[in-house]
């Protein structure tokens, strides 16, 4: 899913919430993962089409906040 995309379905009210995960292909990298309804789930992607990945939180919930215009709360599980 892209940012134009996640902007569109967060505001129909589809993302339930946001999970940040290990990017499998970059050591030290995060990927952000978009929840839905009915256990539905995407990645965010670039314009390309390739999933993106971020070098630090911060980074990644700049782009939650994007998103949704704010964080509310974060956990960490391990």
């Amino acid at each position: 899913m892209i940012l134009k995309q996640a902007k569109e379905y967060f505001e129909l009210g589809v993302i339930t919430g946001f999970s940040a995960v290990r990017d499998p292909l970059q050591d030290r990298c995060w990927m952000l993962v978009i929840e839905g309804k009915e256990g539905r789930s995407w990645t965010l992607q670039t314009a390309t089409k390739i999933d993106k990945s971020y070098a630090s939180l911060d980074s990644l919930m700049g782009e939650v906040e994007n998103i949704a215009g704010r964080v509310s709360s974060f956990s960490i599980a391990v």
